[in-house]
């Protein structure tokens, strides 16, 4: 089965039945058997984007039905391109090496030292100096 993981703070999951019955929905000409991994990929994000909360929450990872396995298996396609979020087709039946990407990973995590607020933020370099807290608005030590 192929399934669609779409990593950004959340991680959802497409699976191969939801993204069929959504293509079918669409009236496509074509049949959902001859879409190419990067296809499938567009579709799952096309899903996302036009899901409502509420049909979002089956598809969110560790809540509801989607389960930790749904996301292991053979990486048959990734797209990496953009720095809030990655995509993965992965073949479920297959046997793979486990994802090592923390997808946060292009955020560093600040715990301010006089509050204890911790947060992220996105291109920063190792100087902090200029950077004050969002909670207690005072000045960020290294």
């Amino acid at each position: 089965m192929k399934n669609v993981v779409i990593h950004k703070v959340i991680t959802f999951v497409f699976t191969e039945a939801q993204l069929r019955g959504y293509w079918n929905e669409q009236k496509q000409k074509i049949p959902f058997e001859s879409l190419t991994n990067e296809q499938l990929m567009t579709l799952a994000e096309d899903m996302l984007a036009n899901s409502s909360h509420s049909q979002l929450e089956q598809h969110i990872l560790d809540h509801g039905w989607r389960v930790k396995e749904e996301t292991e298996g053979q990486v048959l396609a990734e797209d990496d391109s953009r720095e809030h979020v990655h995509v993965e087709v992965i073949d479920t039946t297959k046997q793979g090496s486990p994802s090592t990407k923390l997808f946060i990973d292009r955020l560093s995590q600040i715990e301010c030292a006089n509050c204890g607020f911790s947060f992220y933020i996105r291109n920063v370099n190792a100087d902090t100096t200029h950077l004050t807290c969002p909670s207690c608005s005072q000045p960020l030590k290294k």
